[in-house]
């Protein structure tokens, strides 16, 4: 039988599950509006900034979902374990896994590069497999599937912004640590002039142009199935935008926010008012005394 004190504490959990739904009804109820007012671009226009596109996904990588082994441009990959948490059952995440390969979008106009590290998921497509306790969920993009998503198309940056950036970089890290500055005074004065200063930063930035030119190297086989004039963009995770990918067409996903954004709000709303009121009932009724 529950106690009074029981009642208590699960009404507690309830008011906090209520705040938490009810202010995130409002973040969905933002995100399905910027979705709806952002207009769709074909692939050969997209500006640089937020964006909006759909068509096909395709990619130059063979990867294969980890459990189900089935072929696709990219997969998410979840694994939990049915666990007892304080009074209750719930499932416990164990591992969180996405490829972070690089895919493409192409319609009919052109293709154009997707990174899809830091999206928000929207798929239809899933396999389940449970066994004793553990869970384990895989969702994924088949090669030719229709996706949308909307995101930050930006420029990559030249080979002459990242050894900058590097080398910068290598400057203040070596400012920061005296035992590393030290090393510059070539001619022992205690001092580090301004030629001991370039010095350093001349011999860092052969270090660093060896290092990118190596890479490059390693990896000019490979192949940019993007467009000629899109080689250079990505569409990614911007600061301040949404970032979805989805196999669900727009209007589906508009219409699964709506229905998510009603039942955060006013099921959270619901569930602040009635717990609130077991709570002060509680109070009222000398829980404390």
């Amino acid at each position: 039988m529950m106690t009074k004190g029981d009642l208590f504490f699960y009404s507690v959990i309830g008011e906090v599950a209520g705040i938490y739904y009810f202010f995130k009804g409002f973040k969905v109820l933002k995100e399905k509006r910027r979705i709806q007012n952002v207009p769709t671009s074909t692939i050969r226009a997209i500006p640089i900034g937020e964006v909006e596109i759909k068509g096909k996904a395709k990619s130059e990588y063979k990867l294969k979902t980890p459990i189900s082994k089935i072929p696709c441009v990219f997969f998410s990959y979840i694994e939990e374990e049915f666990r007892k948490v304080g009074r209750s059952y719930k499932w416990v995440k164990l591992l969180d896994i996405k490829s972070d390969f690089p895919f493409y979008i192409e319609d009919e106009t052109g293709t154009v590069k997707i990174d899809p590290k830091g999206a928000d998921l929207k798929l239809v497509n899933k396999y389940v497999e449970v066994e004793g306790r553990v869970r384990k969920t895989e969702h994924y993009i088949l090669e030719k599937e229709n996706v949308y998503v909307i995101g930050t198309a930006k420029k990559l940056p030249s080979f002459y912004d990242i050894e900058r950036e590097e080398v910068e970089k290598r400057i203040q890290e070596i400012m920061e640590n005296p035992e590393e500055k030290i090393k510059l005074d070539k001619n022992k004065d205690m001092w580090i002039d301004e030629k001991e200063w370039q010095m350093a930063r001349e011999e860092i930035k052969k270090k660093v142009r060896e290092e990118l030119m190596k890479k490059i190297k390693n990896t000019e086989n490979q192949k940019n199935m993007a467009s000629e004039h899109l080689k250079n963009v990505v569409i990614g995770k911007g600061e301040n935008s949404p970032f979805i990918i989805s196999t669900l067409r727009e209007e589906q996903l508009v219409e699964k926010l709506k229905g998510q954004t009603s039942l955060m709000i006013f099921g959270g709303a619901t569930l602040i008012i009635v717990c609130l009121g077991i709570i002060l009932s509680l109070i009222s009724n000398g829980l404390f005394k």
